[in-house]
């Protein structure tokens, strides 16, 4: 008897304690279940729109679910952020976040529609890469230290083109200033792409871009590119920090988040499949091909890149003097 006493405290006490255990929440435990929207805050066909559609293909084989693109461009990514920050924290609207939206608008505007800090949980780290200095072929300038000295023996001859006021090369831009007193001639064009042909035509000199094709095949050339490290699509170009500059550091880099509030297991699951993903041979030739650099790891890893990048443009933005929109 008193052996089935001693039996009956053990099993109430088992069961008790499986009680406290944490239980999974029940979205979960069988998402998606539906398809997933992931929001692009650019047009489609550009530089963020072509990886994120890697991305969501790749997460629809994984997850056994469709995961859509939805391309809501407009001011510098402000538009498609507002839409994301506005949404359900369920897990089934998410944003492709890019440095614009995660820290070059807070940066670059006094007021914006949307919070980075409070209303988006990080969630994964896509991409990550170092922007290439480049110049037209025929300038003579093949370094930063023959760059420097061209802009000195010729003051005013120089122009630097940038993708938009305030965009992440502009600001890049700014940042050379700042470190090196290097001036030009800032001209602004409707885009990355026109920017780039324009250079690439002469039409203007130099600019901030990604390692990308029109590296690779000469129509622009590469001086120095902005990572702690060499690109991998360009051995032979030495970075900033090389090259007696090492304040010059800047990366474009993307990750998924979501409105603030989705479950913590969503989050995770998300994470580990996208770990998954940016692991295959496929997806990081596919990314390399576009010049960008799989990443990885935690949410946390992403959130403290992010507040970084943050940090670092908000003090460009005030001591170069540009004003806030």
């Amino acid at each position: 008897m008193a052996g089935n006493r001693k039996a009956t405290r053990l099993f109430v006490a088992v069961f008790a304690s499986c009680l406290a255990l944490p239980v999974p929440d029940a979205a979960a435990q069988s998402y998606p279940v539906k398809p997933v929207r992931i929001i692009v805050p650019a047009v489609t066909g550009g530089p963020t729109d072509i990886p994120a559609r890697i991305l969501a293909d790749g997460l629809s084989r994984l997850m056994n679910q469709r995961f859509i693109i939805d391309n809501r461009g407009g001011a510098g990514g402000i538009v498609g952020a507002e839409v994301a920050a506005r949404s359900s924290a369920d897990g089934y609207t998410l944003l492709y976040a890019n440095t614009s939206v995660l820290a070059v608008n807070p940066a670059t505007h006094a007021k914006l529609p949307y919070d980075p800090v409070t209303q988006f949980v990080p969630i994964g780290f896509v991409s990550n890469a170092p922007q290439a200095l480049v110049v037209n072929p025929k300038m003579p300038i093949r370094n930063v230290a023959e760059l420097l000295t061209f802009a000195k023996v010729n003051p005013g001859k120089l122009n630097f083109a940038a993708s938009g006021l305030g965009s992440l090369p502009h600001l890049t831009y700014e940042l050379l200033k700042l470190e090196t007193g290097f001036r030009a001639e800032l001209i602004v064009y409707n885009g990355g792409g026109p920017a780039l042909m324009a250079v690439g035509a002469g039409q203007s000199d130099l600019l901030f871009d990604i390692v990308g094709a029109r590296v690779r095949s000469g129509e622009v050339r590469a001086i120095a590119v902005t990572g702690a490290t060499r690109h991998p699509e360009a051995p032979d170009v030495q970075t900033m920090s090389e090259q007696g500059a090492p304040g010059v550091n800047a990366t474009t880099g993307n990750g998924l988040v979501g409105p603030t509030g989705i479950p913590r297991d969503i989050v995770v699951l998300l994470n580990t499949r996208l770990n998954e993903l940016l692991k295959m041979p496929d997806t990081q030739d596919k990314m390399k091909s576009l010049g960008l650099m799989p990443a990885g790891g935690s949410p946390e890893d992403f959130g403290a890149w992010a507040n970084e990048q943050r940090q670092k443009w908000i003090r460009v933005v005030k001591e170069s003097g540009i004003k806030q929109e």
